[in-house]
């Protein structure tokens, strides 16, 4: 383009897009990620079985509630991440590329061999 300089169109160039597939897990990922930090946070609010008192009392407060939300967001991010991809959503879109034919040549047969007979 006129006024732009050669490394400009040289970084406009490599800059792709994400797969869709990559962006696909990327989200999900991260909506767990999220829901995992929601329900380490209705733990410690509710606190039914005492958590937050060890953990305030202890000394060791900041890392034990890294320790807490790390775990729980890593826990969480992978199952919504591996649930989405293994249950995809439906398209309606018919499949793309590969063969549209039959996939046998019309004028096959099968070739049958005799075998010689064995003797024991």
């Amino acid at each position: 383009m006129i006024g732009e300089s050669v490394a400009q169109g040289a970084e406009r160039r490599r800059t792709r897009k994400l797969d869709p597939l990559v962006r696909y897990m990327i989200f999900h990922w991260i909506l767990g990620m999220l829901g995992g930090a929601l329900c380490a946070t209705l733990l410690l609010v509710f606190d039914p079985f005492g958590i937050w008192p060890l953990i305030h009392d202890s000394g060791m407060g900041f890392p034990a509630l890294f320790l807490l939300y790390i775990g729980f967001m890593t826990s969480c991010g992978g199952l919504v991440c591996a649930a989405a991809v293994m249950f995809p959503p439906d398209d309606d879109e018919p499949p793309r590329g590969g063969l549209r034919g039959n996939v046998v040549a019309a004028n096959w047969k099968p070739a049958y061999v005799r075998a010689p007979s064995r003797v024991l």
